[in-house]
């Protein structure tokens, strides 16, 4: 095998260094601190909406900053986001809103006011023709640091966690009212339509990828060494299911490797809180391996039936977004459709709401049960028997939440056109309805009525994200007014201090490459400086490309080769990957994994278009959120050479 032959692109790599640094020092300047790098987004965002008074604002920024700590970009902003969204849909600023930040008389804020004139008059009423481009500014630079990834203090943890304790306590065990009926005549209707029972057991159950509540690896999650009697007395049995996965020898004839664990000694899901933002963490219920393995089979089973249903499909999504994101789009342009949101969605859907909906399907719905937990273990040590269906970290919580949703809608404007369900009725309520999680789509002229019956049914409605009024719209992630897309890119970490930061590094560069995107080539050059102190200077790559690299055009050219036995050019990068740990498995547990890899590969792909299973899979797995950078030789069609180089 021929030797690679190896050229250097340090050359072109100075050059690249000269013309970054030849950038006006406004512009790329140093980044200190997150109040810097916002001060860069709020100079460029002033530049090109031509809003006066901008260093008057970036002045506001500082001193706020220093005398109340990054907390006011990180909460403070973030809520004066919302006063202004708000705005947008009532068309007017309302007396309360704002109440944090001085304000020019009776009208708009003095922060941003360079922006804010240009979309409200001086009583704070919404101009006939606002600024799109300063409502993107506005929401831009407000919400710029509002997901930055970072630990909340022990006080809100402790908030969170009797918020928890509390919000199950509200959750409606007993169905009173019309629209419980309803909820429940259109839930025969449209499970009768799904059939849940048929096929059941042909479903095929998995381990997640998640972590599991007893703290179990990859592999050793494959043998079982306990069995849950509730799942054997509905039927999903640990000989059928789990029995070729025991990974303990049977120390007497015909005794089964396994200990069955009755009810009341079942693990409790184990809460814990994952850092989210300063405000709140995120809350996830750890399930026990047994319980995410049955899980998975019936989340398969009803997503597949939902998609493919004439009723439901293309109206509940699992895994395409755009549907929502369309559908606000229109909306924000024509008024006619509302976007909804449900604070606590999931903790908030009972056991009542289950299986009043399940009754058409009582193999299913008795499955269902069997593997959802019933307690749960808080952060505090505190044990609480559940009345929620299930958290979020359940595999079926996200279906089941869906479906619910989607039901409940139905039947409301049924409920309200005074009609009785039939399914030709159902049928055409459906149109109009879409639903993402939480992320719902109604009728404009409907919404309010949705709102009161959904909050009726137990639910929580975030009435401050929820839009029926004016042009501002946002589900799944879209924001958009007046058609236009108004979605902010959003920093999720803080900036990383080494290379071992890998996981930093990756999202700065990512974020950078947002923003050249979005036009905020300042704010993106600033970000990159930051990345480039670390790692070198960074090619531009292509957005599907393995390396590490920028989107926008750079003057660097890798080390580069000739791969004779692969007949290729490539050049010499960063790429991240995933780090492993030792973690064997061997005997029925390792065949078990083998042949669920076999039984699940695509029916319809070839040899050539299946994913490669690790040939390592059974020695090592993926060390769990794990990422490190490693420099590496990619193929040349993935890089854009630096300017000069052929």
């Amino acid at each position: 095998m021929a030797k690679p032959e190896i050229h250097s692109g340090e050359g072109v790599e100075h050059q690249g260094l000269r013309a970054l640094d030849r950038l006006p020092s406004r512009e790329g300047g140093t980044v200190k601190s997150l109040v810097d790098l916002l001060a860069i987004l709020l100079q460029e965002c002033g530049r090109q909406c031509a809003a006066p008074h901008v260093d008057r604002d970036v002045k506001t920024l500082r001193q706020r900053v220093e005398n109340e700590g990054e907390s006011f970009i990180t909460i403070a902003l973030s809520r004066f986001c919302k006063d202004f969204e708000r705005s947008l849909a009532d068309t007017e600023m309302a007396p309360q809103a704002f109440a944090s930040f001085k304000r020019i008389r009776l009208g708009t804020p003095a922060f941003m006011s360079g922006f804010l004139r240009q979309i409200f008059d001086k009583q704070g009423k919404l101009l006939v023709a606002p600024s799109v481009d300063c409502i993107e500014a506005v929401r831009q630079v407000a919400l710029f640091a509002k997901k930055a990834t970072q630990e909340c203090s022990q006080e809100r943890k402790r908030a969170a966690t009797d918020a928890y304790f509390q919000c199950d306590d509200e959750v409606q065990m007993q169905p009173i009212g019309q629209i419980w009926r309803y909820y429940r005549l259109v839930a025969r209707i449209l499970l009768r339509d799904l059939c849940l029972d048929s096929g059941l057991w042909s479903c095929r159950p998995r381990h997640g990828r998640g972590a599991t509540g007893e703290h179990l690896s990859r592999n050793s999650r494959w043998g079982f060494r306990t069995w849950h009697r509730r799942l054997e007395q509905a039927g999903f049995s640990w000989a059928d299911y789990g029995r070729a996965q025991a990974s303990l020898p049977s120390s007497e004839e015909g005794v089964d490797p396994v200990r069955f664990v009755e009810p009341w000694d079942e693990q409790p899901v184990r809460v814990v809180f994952v850092p989210k933002t300063a405000l709140t963490p995120r809350v996830i219920a750890v399930e026990p391996a047994v319980m995410q393995f049955a899980q998975q089979a019936l989340r398969g089973h009803l997503m597949e039936r939902l998609e493919k249903s004439p009723l439901t499909g293309g109206h509940v999504n699992f895994r395409d977004q755009t549907v929502n994101q369309v559908m606000a789009r229109i909306g924000s342009k024509t008024g006619q459709v509302a976007t909804l949101d449900l604070s606590e969605a999931s903790d908030r859907v009972g056991v009542t709401h289950v299986d009043l909906m399940l009754e058409e399907c009582p193999q299913f719905r008795e499955l269902l049960m069997a593997c959802r937990s019933t307690r749960a273990r808080l952060p505090d040590g505190r044990v609480k028997t559940l009345r929620k269906f299930a958290s979020m970290g359940s595999a079926a919580t996200f279906p089941i939440e869906s479906l619910a949703f989607f039901i409940i809608i139905i039947a409301s404007r049924i409920l309200r056109r005074g009609g009785f369900p039939d399914r030709h009725l159902v049928k055409e309520m459906t149109k109009d309805v879409y639903v993402y999680g939480d992320d719902l789509i109604v009728p404009s002229d409907e919404a309010e009525v949705t709102c009161e019956d959904l909050e009726a049914m137990g639910l929580k409605v975030n009435r401050q994200k929820s839009f029926w009024t004016g042009r501002f719209r946002e589900s799944c992630g879209e924001e958009c007014y007046d058609g236009r897309r108004v979605t902010p890119v959003y920093l999720r970490t803080r900036a990383p201090s080494s290379t071992r930061d890998a996981s930093r590094i990756l999202s700065w560069v990512a974020t950078s490459n947002q923003l050249f995107s979005s036009g905020y080539c300042a704010t993106s050059m600033a970000m990159r400086k930051v990345v480039e102190r670390l790692l070198g200077r960074l090619p531009e790559v292509g957005r599907d490309s393995p390396a590490l690299g920028w989107w926008g055009p750079s003057r660097v050219t890798p080390p580069s080769r000739w791969n004779a036995r692969l007949q290729r050019k490539e050049f010499r990068c960063w790429v991240a990957r995933s780090p492993k740990e030792p973690d064997p498995l061997d005997g029925d547990a390792a065949l078990a994994k083998c042949l669920w890899l076999l039984g699940n590969r695509p029916r319809t792909a070839s040899a050539l278009t299946c994913p490669v299973v690790d040939p390592e899979h059974l020695a090592c797995s993926v060390t769990p959120y794990g990422v490190a950078l490693e420099r590496r030789w990619v193929p040349a069609d993935s890089i854009v050479p630096g300017a000069g180089v052929k």
